[in-house]
This record gives C-alpha cells, sequence and structure tokens, in this order.
C-alpha cells in the first residue's frame, strides 16, 4: 500500500489540552491515554497491551473518551500548518491501514527499527504516528517490508487427482494380514517361511537376492503386521491417488526392495550380519514416493503472482515432512531404522523418474486406454515379482 504523509491536526486526538511551547511556535498537545493513542511533552512511550490497546472508532465524530474526526491534510499539496495552534507540526500520520493486523505488522516493523510511534484509529482506518524526523527512515522499511512480502501469502493450486477410484493399493497391504496368518509369527512359525524368506545381509548380496524382496511379506507377530498395514495402506493410498494404483505399487515394491539391498550392503561392509523382516521398509518407501511426487507435481503448488515460480519451501517442505515421518515412525527400540532410512531415500529415488513420467504423460483426468494398460501391467509386474521371489525362495 502506498504510505501517505498526512499533517497531523488536534482534532484526530480526543479531549486533551494545549500547552505553550518555550519557542512560542504552535502548541504541543497533550492527549489522555485514550485507544492507545498519547502523547507527553518530550518523550514517546511504548503502545500499552491488553485492555488499553487501540480499537476502532465508533462513530466517525467520536465522542467522550473516542476519536474525533481526522483531518487529514498533505502537506506537500497545501498550505503550512497554522502556526497559531491549529496545526501538530512535528509529527505525521502513516496510513490508512484497513486491518488491526495490517497496522500491528507495521508497527513491529518500525519497532524492529527502533522508530518510535504511536497507533491510532480514525477515519479510514488506522495510522502509525511518527516524528518527523523518523518519517523517511519509517517510510523506507515499511516500503521494504512490503515488497519482500508482496507475494506472500502465496497464491496456492489444488492439487489435481489422477486416481480417484477404489484403494487397491490399501488391498495389496491388507493381504499381508492374510499372508501373516498362513505364515504365523516368527515365534513359532508354520513352516520354513522365515528360515528361506528373511533378509540376511549376506546372502542377499550374494545367492539369495531374492530375500531383499520376500522379507517384505515377513511379519514378526500379529502387531507387527498391523501397524505396517495401517501405515502402509495411509501413504499407500496417498501415493496411489498421485501416481496410479500400478505406478504406486511398483514404486513401493522396488523401494522396499532396494532399501533391503542398501541395508544389507550397510551392514556387510560393516563387517556385520544383519537380519530383518518386515513391510515397514516399504511403507517408507511409499513416504519417498510421496516427498519425489510433491517436488515433481507440486499438489498444493506455490505461485509467486509475478514471477510463476514456486517458493523456495515448496522445495524443502516435503524432505522435512519425510525426516518428520522417519523419527516420529521409524524410530524405536525394535526397529530397524537403518532399513526405514533406506526405505525412504529410495522411495525419493524411484519417485522422481515416475512423478515426471507422470506429469509428462496423465495431464488431464480422462484416462485413455493406455495409460489404464500402462498402469494395469505395472501392478502385474508387481504382484509377479513378489511371486516370483518366493517361487526361487521355496525351491
Amino acid at each position: 500500500m502506498a504510505h501517505a504523509p498526512v499533517t497531523f491536526f488536534p482534532s484526530m486526538l480526543p479531549r486533551g489540552r494545549a500547552v505553550g511551547s518555550e519557542s512560542g511556535a504552535a502548541a504541543r498537545w497533550i492527549a489522555p491515554r485514550i485507544s492507545g493513542a498519547w502523547f507527553e511533552s518530550d518523550e514517546m512511550e511504548d503502545e500499552p497491551s491488553g485492555p488499553e490497546k487501540s480499537q476502532p472508532p465508533s462513530s466517525e465524530g467520536g465522542a467522550e473518551g473516542g476519536l474525533a474526526r481526522l483531518d487529514a491534510v498533505d502537506p506537500s499539496g497545501g498550505a503550512a500548518p497554522d502556526p497559531g495552534g491549529r496545526g501538530y507540526p512535528g509529527f505525521t500520520a502513516i496510513g490508512p491501514y484497513a486491518s488491526e493486523r495490517a497496522v500491528g505488522e507495521a508497527s513491529l516493523v518500525l519497532r524492529s527499527v527502533n522508530v518510535e510511534h504511536r497507533t491510532t484509529w480514525a477515519v479510514g482506518g488506522a495510522y502509525l504516528i511518527v516524528r518527523d524526523a523518523d518519517y523517511a527512515r519509517a517510510r523506507k522499511n515499511l516500503d521494504r517490508y512490503e515488497q519482500e512480502n508482496a507475494d506472500f501469502p502465496p497464491r496456492r493450486r489444488p492439487e489435481r487427482r489422477r486416481y480417484a477410484g477404489p484403494p487397491i493399493v490399501a488391498l495389496a497391504f491388507l493381504a499381508l494380514v492374510a499372508f501373516a496368518w498362513v505364515t504365523g509369527p516368527v515365534a513359532r512359525p508354520h513352516g520354513g517361511w522365515f528360515a528361506h524368506g528373511a533378509s540376511v545381509s549376506s546372502l542377499v548380496l550374494s545367492s539369495e537376492p531374492f530375500r531383499a524382496v520376500t522379507a517384505l511379506t515377513l511379519h514378526a507377530d500379529g502387531a507387527h503386521v498391523l501397524s505396517n498395514l495401517v501405515s502402509g495402506a495411509i501413504f499407500g493410498r496417498a501415493a496411489e491417488r498421485r501416481l496410479g494404483p500400478g505406478v504406486a505399487l511398483f514404486g513401493i515394491v522396488a523401494s522396499g526392495t532396494l532399501g533391503n539391498v542398501a541395508n544389507a550392503a550397510f551392514y556387510a561392509a560393516s563387517g556385520l550380519e544383519h537380519r530383518s523382516i518386515g513391510a515397514s521398509t516399504a511403507v517408507f518407501g511409499a513416504v519417498g514416493l510421496l516427498v519425489a511426487s510433491q517436488l515433481v507435481l507440486g499438489s498444493d503448488r506455490t505461485l509467486s503472482p509475478k514471477s510463476g515460480k514456486r517458493h523456495v519451501s515448496e522445495y524443502l517442505a516435503p524432505f522435512v515432512g519425510g525426516v518428520a515421518l522417519l523419527g516420529a515412525l521409524g524410530s524405536g527400540p525394535e526397529t530397524d531404522i537403518l532399513a526405514h532410512a533406506f526405505g525412504l531415500i529410495a522411495g525419493v529415488i524411484i519417485g522422481l523418474p515416475l512423478s515426471f513420467a507422470i506429469a509428462r504423460w496423465h495431464r488431464s483426468f480422462v484416462w485413455r486406454r493406455p495409460h489404464v494398460l500402462a498402469q494395469a501391467a505395472l501392478f502385474a509386474l508387481s504382484l509377479g515379482v513378489v511371486g516370483a521371489s518366493w517361487a526361487f525362495a521355496l525351491v
């Protein structure tokens, strides 16, 4: 907004008393403590808070204890204030501000640069009263603040949901519960599922790489599988709505597998044998897919009205959110934090090319036949990889 200087007249203030100045010029105006705006002879106090905070006047004409009508005159376009006592030389009003929030932000700017001022309400809105000697500095800082925040709050673009069908990925995670009933808990297994399918670092990196896949389907007990079911259904559904069911499931299985391989390589490089089971690596792979899709597709994209570019926070927020989820959900006394971290990283790596492909291919809500066939093929490929891995494990 434009900060127009206006001459400050006694009519802006509530009833007060005038005292003569030593120089014989216009009298200084001493106003009572009303509506948060008052002056004393030489010092300007801090603005009060609480019950004494400035409030808009109830009427233009003012009332007892209220503000009178604002008679603002631009000093650059009219005569100098009357030295007979009607004018109020030495102070300039900046404004008006339409809301209490706007004038509060402006007041905070002036406080940050130690410009003494008053906030008062009159006709047209709120005004900041500053000394004439401080006007240039106040105007400079207020203009700079408004220029720096011209694009704030940023304009948001709603998310384009590319898939709004049934939760197919959530059903895939639900199948893990049925499979856990088949395998039994790790303490009392039904057969050799855990012996042949658990991720063992030395075997994953040598003769049995399929264990990186089969381990995603094994769980220690009911609580383990249910926690992964809930988390996987939530994050998997979110990834599915952005990428489609086939692409999402393919990305989840691939990132979980890559996360297990990276985890095995880390422990092998450390000279340690490591065993792990559970779909949590794939769950954090789904979180990584969400991070990547947010970066590329920009579901809640923030655009600058001037430049049309995304705000820098839009690039940082997905990473911060992913790390926060890793810390909140992926750490614990019995959890494999490194597998979760590798799954998250793998999800971002795999999710970036998938998101770019979706952004380039699916430009509308209408799915054409090639889109449906591609999604179905990737979905079938994901299930096929899991089934083939178990076939190799049980042979």
